[in-house]
């Protein structure tokens, strides 16, 4: 008898393994009972050993052998003193169990035997995809990984991967190993091969005798190459389990190409997008530049047209002035109307830089509400200023928080929204202005600026924010356009609302830092 098929050990008997003394009992043990022939049944394996009975029986009355794909691997008889005729039948029956069980065994051991010998292409595999999922491999690296374990799995001697270029009409040698890694071999007959391969099937192919293998590298109903070895030395071939090997790992290598020409592709995509927004942006500077110098030259045209008459105003007050001869009274109105005319032009002038300037650049730190609060005070309220508006401060329910921010630019927020209240009621008798500000759900300070006076007209709040839109004789238009750019920059928002006093009020959030 042969077992070299089986592959068992030398040290281990085939007998032993695939009927081992426990499966024996659990077997003979019910049916002795059954026949009230205990202690009679005997079994050996393929060396003479006995592997069951509690008797010594060198020659046993009837006997059957015990056979596993066409070898004997033991036999199964009675020990008794005279041969009966159920004997035989008994015999018979269990040889042909026995028989089964160890089939089945051998089965499953060959099929446990090959998951351990293509553990290295499922391994191969899994790495594969970890690697493709987290876009670590190129596709030339794919190729070269593919390789490597294909030799070292296969053991062929040469191997060489193909893939169509680019334009889809040329099978070109990516990658190769061997003593005939060339191109100008792997463009010769086997280059041929693999396109009759490619072309006509969807799985491994033999050639030459076995000694070429050839798999198609297939996804869906795309053809991107193929995949050859081939063995070199004298009367080594390829066999069944090869040519199904082969056929899975073309398989998911050509999955992993794609997926791998796939990320190329979106990778240049993005760059192109990248370079497209790049682009966009800078049109958009451009155009937000031009938009900017474009409004400005507007009002600067309509300033020096608008600002005729004042200054001419304040020219002849200070005419006045200079000649004298005027009261105290006299003295202190002129004066005080000269103060006003320069203060609204500097004011004007401001907001005109402000716009102009759009310099993205914050000085951004932290500060406490109540200190950053304090200094808005003193800058709205500063020592010997008379205001006919009274400007309270309500903030005590933010102290305790901070917030992150230009300290002066952020301060212009809370100066063009007073200014703008102070000049939409001081001719509406309004007389107060509140700042509130406190801390809300969401990480956010709450900050509002409302007044008691003749609030907005709904045409007018609908595009409030946009440059050059004003209710004001000698307003530029750009007060509340430069309050929404810097509380955006300050990762904010602001809104209007009619407010509790019956006027107006101007929301806005800033986070906390």
């Amino acid at each position: 008898m042969t077992f070299n098929e089986l592959q068992i050990p030398v040290t281990n008997s085939l007998f032993s393994i695939l009927l081992p003394e426990s499966t024996l009992r659990e077997v003979i043990e019910p049916l002795e009972k059954a026949l009230s022939i205990q202690g009679l049944i005997v079994v050996y394996d393929e060396r003479g050993h006995q592997q069951y009975g509690h008797i010594p029986c060198d020659q046993p009355v009837v006997s059957a052998p015990i056979v596993v794909e066409h070898d004997e691997i033991g036999v199964v008889g009675v020990c008794y003193a005279q041969e009966q005729t159920d004997f035989q039948d008994i015999t018979a029956y269990l040889a042909r169990m026995l028989s089964m069980l160890a089939i089945e065994t051998s089965r499953r051991r060959k099929i446990a035997d090959e998951v351990l010998e293509r553990y290295d292409e499922l391994n191969l595999i899994y790495d594969l995809a970890v690697m493709i999922s987290s876009h670590t491999l190129s596709q030339d690296e794919i190729i070269r990984a593919v390789l490597e374990e294909t030799n070292r799995i296969l053991q062929a001697e040469t191997g060489v991967i193909y893939l169509f270029d680019e334009d889809g009409t040329d099978l070109v040698p990516i990658s190769a190993f061997g003593r005939r890694s060339t191109e100008a071999f792997w463009q010769g007959s086997t280059r041929e091969l693999a396109l009759s391969t490619l072309a006509n099937h969807d799985t491994s192919q033999l050639f030459e005798g076995g000694r070429v293998l050839c798999a198609p590298l297939r996804y869906d109903e795309d053809r991107l190459g193929a995949l050859v070895v081939m063995h070199e030395e004298s009367g080594k071939v390829f066999n069944a389990n090869d040519v199904n090997l082969l056929t899975t790992l073309a398989y998911n290598t050509a999955l992993f190409v794609r997926v791998a020409q796939l990320f190329d592709s979106l990778a240049q995509r993005n760059h192109e997008l990248v370079e497209t927004l790049e682009e966009l942006q800078s049109t958009r500077d451009e155009l937000s530049r031009a938009e900017r110098l474009s409004i400005i030259g507007q009002i600067v045209g309509g300033l020096v047209h608008d600002m005729r008459n004042p200054l001419n105003i304040v020219m002849g007050y200070a005419g006045l002035l200079q000649e004298g001869g005027l009261t105290e009274a006299e003295v202190s109105e002129y004066a005080t109307q000269i103060i006003l005319f320069v203060d609204t032009f500097s004011s004007m002038a401001q907001e005109i830089l402000d716009y102009a300037r759009d310099d993205e650049r914050l000085d951004r730190q932290r500060v406490e509400m109540q200190e950053y609060m304090a200094y808005i005070q003193n800058l709205l309220l500063p020592p010997g200023l008379r205001r006919a508006v009274k400007i309270e401060f309500d903030c005590a329910a933010s102290y305790g928080y901070a917030i992150s921010v230009d300290r002066t630019r952020f301060a212009r927020v809370f100066q063009n929204l007073v200014n703008n209240a102070i000049d939409a009621i001081e001719d509406h008798g309004g007389s107060r202005i509140i700042i509130r500000a406190q801390a809300v759900d969401n990480g956010l300070i709450r900050f509002s600026i409302s007044d008691d006076g003749p609030g907005v007209e709904p045409e007018v709040a609908e595009r409030m924010f946009e440059p050059l839109t004003t209710t004001k004789p000698q307003g530029t238009g750009l007060g509340l356009a430069i309050v929404l750019r810097m509380i955006d920059r300050h990762n904010g928002e602001i809104h209007y609302e009619p407010s509790p006093e019956g006027g107006a009020s101007f929301v806005f959030t800033v986070p906390q830092a």
